[in-house]
């Protein structure tokens, strides 16, 4: 007897394949959408609301207090 007698041949195995289900589940991106994109948004929406009113409101008190001392 040789050893390829003794021992069965591991290629002649057959992967175990899935079974398909009868219910067909859709991937969970699809049924819980990420919401990233929107707070992302609203996040550098606020960001650019804020640095506006930072930049009128320095310039409106750069100008109330700039007459003060050119006197």
């Amino acid at each position: 007897m040789n050893a390829g007698e003794r021992m069965p041949s591991r290629s002649g195995r057959r992967p175990v394949e899935a079974e398909e289900d009868d219910t067909y589940l859709p991937p969970r991106k699809a049924v819980h959408p990420s919401e990233r994109g929107k707070w992302t948004r609203i996040f550098y929406l606020i960001l650019l609301w804020l640095f506006v009113i930072l930049v009128i409101s320095l310039t409106v008190w750069g100008i109330k207090y700039s007459d003060a001392y050119a006197s």
